[in-house]
């Protein structure tokens, strides 16, 4: 019966966007983008009056680093971790050089009054209490300001001549103590390899306002960047409220380094930039401009030394080579800083920044880099999918092995090198496989990108997944590597991938670049899966990032967003499978474990061959689904506007993943949408009224609903009624939701009224 209903709803859905919308693929920014390493509840350093002060090694040179590994210090301390030390309490008020914590006092004057009751009259004599000098001093940054102030105790004393004990009346104090806890953090420990095999402390960026990465950038001279844009270290835009505000936004600043050398040594700071990226953010605006900022130790000052429009040539790295002459720099406890300008309110007006050189002895012609580097992150060693079910996966491992793998690779020397590769793999459960010697290039690859194949399941040696030693999951390392002499950087000589193989299929990494959505009541997403013989489809597992918009306001209002889980056996001819009987929101993950939800199917279905999974949307709300930029799945994306499925025009993937019964899910434990309770109501289709066996929640119901396909609610009944009219509803398709007392849903059905 529910499979007959769902051509129902298509049809309705479809004659919503038949009324004359201009219907198209919106792809958006993103306007939250959750970093793992900087959960939301630390964004304050631990707590309000809480102050971490991080200490760390200071550089020497050379310094290199090409964002290959994140070598920014993620200000994440807390109270009570290993390397953290109480130093001081910093209190608001001291007096006399005392401060105790019940402290209190008025920043007015409070006073003392003497009453005298004569026989004609009474006389009251006024006289101020006591001022003390203090100094206050402001706690919500460190180190704190103070000033010196006259307070006065938060009381009023009422004296009456020829008692023996004057009255004290209590004043509410506007000045109270408060206390600041001041930590101390020891030094990363860790250690990094220079090019000349030279050790170097770990820590080079002492904040981590950018975001490294290797998913947003295009082309870049090697694997990893690190981002500025308008986001906040957590991954939080810095103006919510107020998202098109421009100013003032990401930082990345070195450690201290010993610049001391005199200009002679011909000092040279160099880099690469690019502008844009994957971001879905193509405005380029001239103030989302680009800063580098050296700093003068003796001055305490830092001076302004380079800077680049946020109109410069998109998508492209550029060297920049910058001297370093001034006496004023030349000294031991130099920084450098880079500083982007953006519109502060998501994942916009991005910078990325990579293969930062600081030496001496350079000249402005010292732009080669004798480096070979992977360019681009690899999904792991399957064909199509990053993961697939491991319950299918056991029974064929080799069909859903990759035939091979291609991986690009940069040779940033203008010397050919003689570059060879390989790969190892570990399943975490017993079995690991490596490959090597099967491949080289040796010739014409100076200055230029090139592929390097990796056979998998192919050749002499083929290699299949041996999960056998797994239990109903798996977990599977994947590590490439590449090598060439003489090579600059060893860090992106390696490059590592984390494959899951539970419960569910992907095509998408896992991160998301931009948002994808459709703005019309009606409009269809239908995703293409294969899968080999019958499966159980129990759910969806979707990716709803948080819209970024230039719009003005109202800003289109993703939450308000309304769709029907709807699973196809063909678009052409178009058989729908299965639909959900209840509507479904976006629901945004800002914080967690990932940004997946799980939507549940009503019920179990069986699949078997070829499956679309997508949805109905009912109103013309842009959903903003997460959309991966780095995998290009476009060949089984559909949309449908109208009246006939057209493929999608993005080379990317949708962040949409069916969900299989099987016996192990890692993702349990993780929030997301509930099925709700399942109740009867009759007739169906109903003419002038329906009612309700409510059997098991009786007495739980507060409110009966009855919802359009918009989603919007069109009539409300008692809880109690036992006839529930729908003489004035026009025909169409319902749902009938029971509601409590505290708002929840308890459960709902769909219904037809047919007059």
């Amino acid at each position: 019966m529910i499979a007959s209903l769902g051509p129902r709803i298509l049809v309705l859905a479809g004659l919503l966007s038949a009324n004359g919308l201009s219907a198209q693929e919106v792809i958006a920014p993103l306007g939250f983008m959750p970093r793992p390493d900087n959960p939301a509840r630390l964004e304050k350093s631990g707590g309000l009056n809480e102050v971490f002060l991080y200490t760390n090694n200071g550089q020497t040179l050379p310094v290199i680093d090409d964002f290959s590994v994140d070598r920014t210090r993620h200000r994440n301390a807390q109270q009570g971790d290993a390397d953290v030390h109480y130093s001081e309490t910093i209190y608001r008020i001291e007096v006399g050089g005392i401060s105790t914590p019940g402290m209190a006092y008025l920043t007015d004057t409070s006073f003392h009054y003497t009453v005298e009751v004569q026989d004609t009259a009474v006389l009251i004599t006024t006289v101020a209490n006591p001022a003390v000098v203090a100094i206050v001093r402001d706690l919500t940054a460190y180190p704190p300001s103070e000033q010196s102030m006259f307070l006065w105790p938060p009381y009023t004393v009422i004296d009456t001549v020829g008692t023996t004990t004057p009255d004290t009346l209590a004043l509410e104090p506007d000045m109270l103590q408060d206390s600041m806890l001041v930590y101390t953090v020891d030094p990363d420990p860790r250690t990094y390899t220079n090019p000349d095999n030279s050790l170097r402390p770990w820590i080079l960026w002492e904040d981590d306002d950018a975001y490294v990465n290797n998913t947003f950038p295009v082309a870049p001279p090697t694997i990893g960047v690190a981002t500025l844009d308008g986001m906040d270290r957590t991954g939080y835009p810095y103006e919510p409220l107020n998202p098109n505000l421009n100013g003032s936004a990401d930082k990345l600043t070195s450690v201290p380094i010993d610049l001391a050398y005199p200009a002679s040594d011909s000092v040279y700071l160099s880099f690469f930039c690019e502008p844009i990226g994957r971001s879905g953010d193509d405005l380029a605006h001239a103030e989302d401009s680009l800063y580098l900022e050296l700093y003068a130790p003796d001055e305490n000052a830092w001076y302004p030394v380079w800077s680049a429009p946020g109109t410069a040539p998109p998508d492209q790295f550029r060297q920049v080579m910058v001297p370093i002459t001034e006496v004023k720099f030349l000294k031991d406890g130099f920084r450098m800083r880079f500083r982007n300008d953006a519109t502060l309110g998501g994942m916009v007006d991005q910078w990325h920044i990579d293969y930062v050189r600081l030496d001496r002895n350079r000249t402005a012609a010292d732009t080669v880099l004798q480096d070979v580097a992977f360019v681009y992150q690899e999904a792991g060693l399957l064909q199509s999918f990053t993961s697939v079910p491991y319950a299918k996966f056991i029974t064929a491992p080799a069909s859903y092995m990759a035939q091979q793998v291609n991986l690009e690779q940069r040779n940033n020397d203008t010397q050919d090198k003689f570059i060879t590769w390989g790969y190892e793999v570990n399943s975490g459960c017993g079995w690991a496989a490596s490959r090597s010697g099967y491949g080289n290039n040796i010739s014409n690859n100076a200055g230029s990108n090139f592929n390097s194949v990796h056979p998998v399941n192919s050749g002499a040696d083929p290699l299949v997944y041996d999960l056998s030693g797994c239990a109903d999951a798996a977990f599977v390392t994947t590590k490439f590597w590449t090598n060439a002499t003489p090579d600059a950087c060893a860090y992106n000589d390696t490059m590592r991938y984390r494959q899951e193989i539970s419960n569910y299929y992907a095509y998408d990494d896992g991160t998301a670049e931009a948002g994808y959505s459709l703005n019309a009541a009606g409009a269809m997403q239908a995703y293409r899966f294969d899968t080999q013989g019958e499966d159980s489809l129990r759910a969806l597992r979707l990716y709803f990032a948080p819209i970024f918009t230039y719009d003005p306001p109202p800003v289109n209002d993703p939450v308000n967003g309304s769709f029907i889980i709807t699973v196809w056996k063909s678009l052409d001819p178009e058989v729908v499978l299965f639909q959900n009987l209840s509507f479904s929101s976006p629901q945004y993950r800002l914080w967690g474990p990932d940004n997946f939800m799980e939507y549940p199917l009503d019920s179990t279905i069986a699949v078997d061959g070829t499956f679309y999974v997508g949805w109905v949307q009912t109103n013309d709300t842009r959903m903003n689904l997460g959309m991966d930029k780095n995998r290009n799945n476009q060949n089984k994306m559909f949309y449908k506007v109208g009246q006939g499925w057209a493929t999608s025009g993005q080379q990317a993937s949708w962040m949409m993943r069916p969900v299989m019964v099987a016996a192990a899910d890692p993702f349990a434990g993780v929030g997301g949408e509930q099925a709700p309770a399942a109740f009867t109501l009759y007739p169906n289709p109903a003419g002038d009224a329906f009612r309700l066996n409510m059997e098991g929640h009786a007495g739980q119901v507060a409110e009966v609903a009855l919802l359009d396909p918009m989603g919007r609610t069109v009539r409300r009944y008692a809880g109690t009624a036992t006839d529930l009219s729908v003489q004035d509803v026009a025909t169409g398709l319902y749902v009938v939701r029971l509601i409590g007392a505290a708002g929840e849903t308890i459960g709902q059905e769909r219904l037809i009224v047919q007059h």
